[in-house]
């Protein structure tokens, strides 16, 4: 097996966190679980199959497929007895990894991603496959590479958007995440994004919460705290203006959700950061 740890705060700036990638060879019913993630876990299955077992079904997995692994949920997974499979793996979170599985179809009553064309390594098998042979240490790098395989699994997703009722609810949810990455700057309501959607506040709320797993007031939080991390790598910026840029009224009402957040000030954040950099 083969495993690669990286530090997300190298790439926290970009909304998308990448804490570790890699590859095994399984053997005969090697299994995993049950276990609880952080993060979102995508295994890309390279030959041979297996199976995933979440706490409402078992998804049979085999080569040219994926599966998905949310977080906070228990889920186990076992290599098949006859032809264990051989998968390379991803773990990830951010705003830029939630849409784009949202986009590839993968929810948490579906996990599975299904390719239009089953192939060997179809093109986001080789990526994903250039991104694990990557250098830890070479962050921009696997940063664009991984964006560059979540746009593969989005183009060669086997899943339909076209259903009325699903087009529907995506576009709701593409809306509604724009309002937010365009507007996290300044003070506003969720009522407000509702509006903007033309939907009603409750079944937005509904929405992000079968999407993401979380509401749309945790939806900004994260990208704001995303932010206010990557302008305070700045130490010429003080506090004050961070807590500004990123829609707080005050730097005590920053510093207050930001400590609830990471269980550190902003303050303290920057000086372990200053640390990490010696």
């Amino acid at each position: 097996m083969i495993q690669k740890d990286i530090n997300p705060d190298d790439i926290a700036q970009f909304g998308l966190n990448i804490y570790q990638y890699g590859h095994e060879v399984c053997t005969s019913q090697h299994s995993y679980g049950p276990a609880v993630r952080q993060h979102y876990l995508l295994h890309y299955v390279i030959q041979g199959c297996g199976t995933l077992h979440t706490e409402q079904h078992s998804w049979p997995v085999r080569q040219g497929e994926a599966f998905l692994i949310w977080p906070h949920e228990i889920t186990t997974y076992v290599a098949d007895k006859r032809t264990p499979w051989e998968y390379m793996w991803i773990e990830m979170d951010g705003l830029v990894a939630a849409r784009s599985l949202e986009k590839c179809g993968l929810r948490r009553d579906m996990p599975l991603y299904r390719p239009k064309d089953p192939d060997s390594l179809a093109g986001e098998g080789r990526l994903l496959q250039a991104l694990i042979a990557e250098d830890p240490q070479h962050s921009l790098r696997i940063t664009g590479l991984t964006c560059l395989f979540l746009d593969a699994l989005i183009a060669g997703s086997a899943s339909s958007r076209a259903g009325s009722e699903t087009a529907s609810i995506s576009r709701h949810l593409d809306n509604a995440t724009q309002y937010i990455e365009r507007h996290y700057h300044r003070n506003f309501s969720i009522a407000e994004v509702a509006e903007y959607c033309n939907i009603d506040r409750s079944y937005l709320s509904r929405l992000f919460q079968q999407q993401f797993g979380y509401g749309p007031k945790h939806y900004l939080l994260q990208l704001r705290m995303n932010v206010a991390t990557s302008l305070l790598a700045d130490r010429s910026l003080p506090v004050k203006v961070i807590a500004y840029s990123v829609g707080y009224g005050s730097q005590m009402q920053f510093a207050k959700v930001f400590n609830h957040y990471f269980h550190c000030s902003p303050s303290e954040w920057r000086r372990r950061q200053a640390n990490s950099d010696i």
